[in-house]
């Protein structure tokens, strides 16, 4: 999969795709790519990264990351806009997002698009760790991150009619996250 650097909010008017920058080897591209790498060796459900690039062009430059493309997933916001995700599956989004918190891994933009889902085997995936890091000291990021993702869920409710989210599937997720439930913390069926 190619993702290209695009930037959001009032920057986008300005710059589009560019962004300020020195080397290469600290662009976002090539931070991502290291970090996903990390993930990887750390056996945590993320994309396999392939390649970073990094087109210098004076004091800006344009990045691209291609990562292996994951098998058949949807992501939880397309799939709630579909159709309800049973008690186990939340529970499986919930022990994934431990997984990552275990492994001292911070999720800048934790939302219901990052987050994919097969619903056959009911893998979880993270993806989009463009501003993402490893967060070795303290805890309280842990509980920011986890409200980050409510507020997105709850964000996608307000905005379309039909939304399959509600308060019994946050509390399904947090038992997940917990260890409690059908999924431990390791993410895989007890």
């Amino acid at each position: 999969m190619l993702k290209h650097y695009q930037r959001g909010g009032r920057m986008a008017a300005l710059l589009g795709d560019k962004y300020i920058g020195g080397s290469c080897n600290r662009s976002r591209s090539f931070r991502e790519w290291r970090l996903l790498r990390q993930m990887c060796a750390m056996e945590l459900p993320v994309p396999v990264p392939v390649a970073a690039s990094c087109e210098r062009r004076g004091l800006f430059y344009r990045a691209d990351l291609i990562t292996r493309k994951i098998g058949d997933v949807v992501t939880l916001a397309d799939h709630l806009l579909a159709e309800e995700i049973e008690t186990d599956g939340w529970q499986a989004v919930g022990a994934c997002i431990r997984r990552f918190h275990d492994a001292s891994v911070f999720h800048a933009d934790l939302n219901a698009r990052n987050i994919l889902i097969d619903i056959q085997s009911k893998l979880v995936y993270l993806i989009d760790f463009d501003k993402g890091c490893i967060r070795h000291l303290g805890d309280s990021w842990k509980a920011s991150n986890l409200a980050r993702l409510q507020r997105s869920l709850l964000k996608f409710k307000s905005l379309n009619r039909v939304f399959h989210f509600d308060q019994k599937n946050w509390d399904a997720l947090l038992d997940g996250y917990n260890g409690r439930g059908r999924y431990g913390v390791s993410g895989s069926k007890s």
